[in-house]
């Protein structure tokens, strides 16, 4: 009875709201507690991805004052300021990254939850609360394209649940009244992804406004946080590569293509990042928001927009990537406002067999959508096993040969293109400890690594003896060298 009742209640302007002041340490106890899930999920086998190997020798090399980049990746500042400290943990600093990573991602997971709920319990109290915070967390999952990529991002501790976790925990510091942490939340969602910048200028703008009465610090204050972004992404990038827009250039992957491939690559790609229920329900639960006189939703899918134009128009006019993780933001709010959708429908006043009716009609309208991303859940975590499996066998290999010194014995050395060699390239280059530039993709002269299987392995083996020597073989990796007095 009391969804009705709330309904029905005269709408309170929101500048005449007071702020809503959360318990201090909530957050903390369930940070906590997603620390503690995330140390155990070190136990899954899974192998880093590509840019957090390159952060972790970024980190260790800031460190030694040689901070150095190929040109391979965009320089980030929010890991690099994780992984320094880390470096200073040796050998455990790949674990340390990892659990941070994977905390904040599900945390982020939790804000989804409680943010949905939040949302959708003035209208349809405790139950729909509970029925939004489970559907925007199990269509998130589903997320940020066709593979359900969301849980390969977590497993290999890349950036983007971070981004989602800072982005969404500023909104919901923002309605506990707590302005100062969401921007600074906001702050190191932007030393992540350059779509955030808009949001935090936006924001410390307002925030400047709202504290116009004491400008005398919070201007200073608001500032000093807005400073921090360019300094940090630019002065870092002028350290890591010599040009403070190198990264920018580094980013720019599709300039081989035409501005009308980019724009339909980048339209499918911002379509693909939910299920097509969810755009529905998302745009369902905006209309009857406005009916309500509730600000929220709309505001939040008014963001989610500009996030994907923001990927759209960068990929469409600059030539950058749009990937699906780059709209992880867009798919996290997207499922927040089809959760209080769902939760509100499914609540509406009526009998219990009338509920169960049309929670029955959801699930059987969304099945067919949902089913071929379910499917790949286990396909990730099973792929994450064969990486894993993969990058420890090419450590024993190394280990067999030598190590460092026994690899680099003779010159240059060259790891496969293929997948998921390529992504072991800069873990090798952390383990050896050498470079970015000590390990390279261009056979030639030196020491060879193929991937079993691989174009290149069949072309060395195709060779004749003498050209190439055969120094080691596993299951999934052969060892060549070339002009090589000895074999290292």
């Amino acid at each position: 009875m009391s969804g009705p009742a709330v309904a029905e209640a005269p709408a309170v302007p929101a500048a005449a709201r007071p702020a809503v002041r959360g318990p201090r340490h909530a957050g903390l106890a369930v940070f906590a507690g997603c620390t503690g899930i995330a140390a155990a999920s070190l136990a899954v086998p899974a192998l880093l991805g590509f840019d957090p190997w390159v952060w972790l020798i970024w980190g260790r090399e800031a460190l030694r004052g040689t901070l150095a980049t190929d040109g391979s990746v965009a320089w980030k500042p929010l890991p690099v300021l994780v992984t320094a400290p880390a470096a200073l943990f040796g050998d455990a600093a790949p674990a340390l990254w990892t659990l941070v990573a994977r905390a904040c991602g599900l945390f982020g997971v939790v804000v989804i939850v409680r943010l949905a709920a939040r949302t959708a319990r003035p209208r349809g109290g405790t139950a729909a609360g509970a029925v939004a915070g489970v559907v925007a967390a199990a269509a998130f999952l589903l997320t940020p394209d066709v593979e359900s990529r969301w849980l390969r991002h977590l497993l290999q501790a890349n950036i983007e649940p971070l981004t989602v976790m800072c982005l969404l925990y500023a909104v919901e510091r923002h309605l506990d009244g707590r302005r100062w942490h969401a921007l600074l939340l906001l702050c190191a969602a932007a030393l992540t992804r350059p779509e955030a910048w808009p949001f935090l200028a936006l924001y410390a703008g307002w925030l400047t406004w709202a504290l116009r009465h004491r400008w005398w610090w919070a201007g200073p204050a608001v500032l000093a946080v807005l400073a921090a972004v360019p300094v940090l992404w630019f002065a870092g990038d002028r350290l890591v590569s010599g040009d403070p827009l190198s990264g920018a250039v580094v980013a720019q992957v599709l300039s081989d293509t035409t501005p009308t491939q980019r724009w339909i690559l980048a339209i499918e790609n911002v379509a693909a990042c939910v299920i097509a229920p969810v755009w529905v329900a998302a745009a369902v639960c905006v209309v009857w928001a406005a009916h309500l006189r509730r600000g929220l939703p709309a505001a939040l899918a008014a963001c989610a927009v500009v996030w994907a134009a923001e990927v759209a128009v960068m990929a469409g006019v600059f030539g950058y990537a749009a990937l699906g993780r780059f709209l992880a933001p867009v798919s996290a709010v997207l499922c927040v406002l089809a959760g209080v959708a769902v939760g509100w429908v499914v609540t509406a006043p009526r009998a219990v067999l009338g509920r169960a009716a049309v929670a029955a009609a959801l699930v059987a309208a969304a099945a067919p959508f949902a089913a071929p991303r379910v499917a790949w859940l286990p396909l990730q975590v099973q792929h994450a096993a064969e990486r894993s499996a993969a990058e420890h066998e090419l450590y024993e290999v190394a280990a067999a040969l030598g190590g460092r010194e026994g690899l680099l014995a003779c010159g240059n050395l060259a790891i496969d293109t293929v997948r998921p060699a390529v992504e072991l390239r800069p873990a090798l280059t952390y383990r050896l400890d050498v470079p970015m530039r000590g390990i390279t993709h261009t056979p030639g002269p030196g020491t060879t690594i193929a991937q079993v299987g691989s174009p290149l392995h069949a072309a060395m083996a195709a060779r004749p003896a003498g050209q190439v020597t055969l120094v080691a073989r596993s299951e999934r990796w052969a060892v060549y060298t070339e002009s090589c007095g000895s074999p290292p």
